[in-house]
């Protein structure tokens, strides 16, 4: 049932100039992509992780003249590099991880546990080979005394195939990676283990439908449960693309693409972030010289004590105060909004589709013949600043909903810059946006708007939120 304010009519003599509903709106990107300050042209930089105050990584970069490997295209070894952000936007210079995890083939990527002091790594089987290149398999150590020590294999190696790209959840408890082993979808599916009663269970395939008859890789686990990946096999812009999974109702999602500027024409893989997902790292080769690390930040401007929307907030009934009281069959009030609603009564009821501005005539007719006697009253009025959120209160999981900011409606700037925040992570730009839900839930809808910045000194902005609920898929209801 809608609320509708009351207003007596004698309110709005007044005549407000008013601005455009908005201007006219620019897309925007939400997010900046540049190379890394500390990244390098020189070789190839794969999966970082974030590690105490560093960024630990894969590459195949030359340490010395004397020092390569032997195979393939004659390469420098795959070694594991760290680098350590000292503030202010400086880095330390890029040295190896540590002597103790090197070797002479493949080495990296790796994935820490909480504390950080146990390191999962990817090395050759044979490792001490570098004429033959042997397969990849996954191995831990234990750091204890400024050293990584007591390097031991992981339960489910298998020389015969490779398990690659180690990425370990928060808990420590979840262990997931890429492997050709046999039985896949695909070339290289991905896999979990769980940390069980003192051991690693056998692996998972995460299925169907995640993996694709191609090649699924690099995964990287959220804390947030989200496991972003690369692969070749679900479409996309590039050769591979980066998408996301994520458990819902002890099943995987199907695989979300993320938008530009996440993926390019080219290789994209390897997504890291802080928890809010406004700030972290990717390697792409999207530059087409070698593969390297790209920083990525939120560049939507901070909106703070945003209100929430009012609902039905355009709904009024009207009223006026000197009206006499027509206790005959003869006569009757009618009130004319905006020259073709017409409404009969001494009170009206209605909802405006927005704000902008209105007018309101009250006449009193001959119930006869429906001419108009006389004019009780005629009012102008404007409905102002005000940021509006277009979108349903309910909704299922994976349906597509439609986000609509066109009916906000500022008086002391021009909204031509629309910036979204689903509640979900994702930050849509434009008047309009659409956006699905892939969890069951109550989400808060923000949506801030700011006139451009280059077109004034002082960029003004506003903003307001919405609660959405989110439903379980019909077949999925009363389950868990």
């Amino acid at each position: 049932m809608k609320e509708f304010k009351y207003y007596m009519a004698a309110l709005f003599l007044t005549l407000f100039i008013a601005g455009p509903l908005f201007a006219q709106n620019e897309k925007v990107a939400a997010y900046s992509v540049e190379r890394a300050a500390f990244s390098e042209r020189g070789y190839d930089e794969y999966a970082p992780v974030l590690y105490q105050n560093s960024i630990v990584f894969s590459a195949n970069k030359r340490m010395n003249v004397l020092r390569k490997y032997d195979g393939d295209k004659g390469k420098p070894p795959w070694n594991i590099f760290r680098v350590v952000d000292e503030g202010d936007g400086e880095w330390s210079r890029v040295e190896v991880f540590s002597e103790d995890l090197r070797t002479v083939t493949y080495d990296g990527p790796v994935t820490f546990n909480s504390q950080g002091n146990r390191i999962y790594f990817n090395r050759n089987y044979d490792p001490d080979n570098r004429k033959v290149k042997s397969k990849v398999g996954i191995f831990f150590a234990e750091y204890s005394n400024g050293s990584w020590t007591g390097i031991q294999p992981f339960p489910h190696n298998d020389p015969s195939y490779n398990l690659f790209h180690p990425t370990l959840s928060q808990d420590g408890m979840k262990l997931y990676f890429a492997s050709d082993m046999p039985g896949g979808e695909g070339q290289f599916d991905l896999y979990v283990c769980t940390f069980e009663r003192g051991d690693w269970s056998e692996p998972v395939n995460l299925g169907p439908q995640v993996n694709s008859r191609k090649n699924e890789i690099y995964p990287s686990i959220h804390e947030n449960g989200r496991l972003f990946f690369s692969t070749n096999g679900w479409g996309g812009v590039g050769g591979y693309d980066i998408f996301f999974t994520e458990e819902v109702n002890e099943a995987w999602i199907s695989p979300v693409h993320l938008p530009e500027p996440f993926n390019s024409k080219r290789q994209d893989a390897t997504l890291i972030s802080d928890p809010g997902l406004t700030a972290g790292y990717i390697t792409s080769n999207r530059d087409r010289w070698s593969n390297s690390i790209y920083e990525f930040q939120s560049v939507v401007p901070e909106f703070q004590d945003c209100e929430f929307q009012d609902q039905d907030s355009y709904c009024f009934v009207f009223f006026e105060t000197g009206t006499m009281d027509i206790d005959t069959t003869n006569f009757m009030y009618e009130w004319t909004i905006n020259n073709k609603v017409k409404i009969r009564g001494k009170e009206a009821p209605y909802c405006f589709d927005g704000p902008g501005d209105f007018t309101a005539r009250l006449d009193v007719l001959d119930m006869l013949t429906g001419a108009v006697l006389f004019n009780e009253a005629d009012y102008e009025f404007s409905i102002t600043d005000k940021v509006h959120i277009g979108a349903p209160d309910t909704v299922v999981v994976n349906q597509a909903i439609e986000l609509d900011g066109s009916k906000t409606y500022m008086q002391q700037f021009n909204a031509d810059r629309f910036y979204w925040d689903t509640g979900d992570y994702a930050r849509p730009t434009g008047t309009r946006a659409s956006h699905y839900y892939y969890k069951p839930g109550i989400y808060t809808i923000q949506l801030g708007v700011t006139e451009n910045p280059g077109r004034v000194e002082i960029t003004q902005k506003a903003c307001t939120t919405k609660k959405i609920v989110v439903l379980p898929e019909p077949s999925l209801a009363g389950t868990n």
